[in-house]
């Protein structure tokens, strides 16, 4: 705006030049002289006068440009921001969503493994149970390295035994 208003003010200042006329003073000095060095009103430089406009419209387009180039890149970098954030917002979103699924599956998670350990934890009683049950019927079971003979006459006493105990309970038989 201020090159604008500069190349304005210029061009009004040549063009008002190039038709002015100027005051002519005389003076007793100049009787001695030459005079002041220059006959006539001062018209400017109007040679130069286009160079300088010139020069001034370029600077002007330059900064047309880079303003346009400018707002160009700032809009491209605000809706290059726009989407960041809306992809950011969603990915965070998603995020939270996936972490409050974790959490509630861990906490799942965590109730199945302490039932689990308190089934454990019974089931392995009733075993132990099982094995000492196992452990006394043990004995029972094994041979005890008797012979034949030996338990045919152990059987045979225990018989006699079992009829005597029948005939002191049964006075009739």
């Amino acid at each position: 705006r201020a090159v604008r208003e500069a190349i304005s003010i210029l061009k009004v200042y040549y063009q008002s030049a190039s038709r002015a006329t100027g005051f002519t003073q005389a003076s007793p000095v100049d009787d001695d002289t030459d005079g002041p060095g220059f006959e006539g009103a001062y018209r400017g430089k109007q040679a130069g006068a286009n160079s300088i406009v010139d020069l001034l419209e370029v600077i002007e387009s330059d900064f047309l440009r880079t303003v346009k180039m400018t707002q160009q890149s700032e809009n491209e970098a605000q809706a290059d921001f726009v989407e960041l954030d809306r992809v950011a917002r969603e990915e965070i979103s998603n995020k939270e969503t996936a972490l409050q699924l974790s959490t509630e599956d861990f906490k799942v998670t965590n109730t199945a493994i302490a039932a689990k350990l308190e089934d454990l934890g019974t089931a392995q009683d009733l075993l132990d149970k099982a094995l000492g049950a196992i452990e006394a019927l043990k004995p029972m079971c094994i041979d005890t390295a008797m012979s034949y003979t030996e338990k045919q006459e152990k059987r045979e006493s225990e018989i006699a035994a079992l009829k005597e105990a029948l005939c002191i309970l049964d006075p009739k038989g």
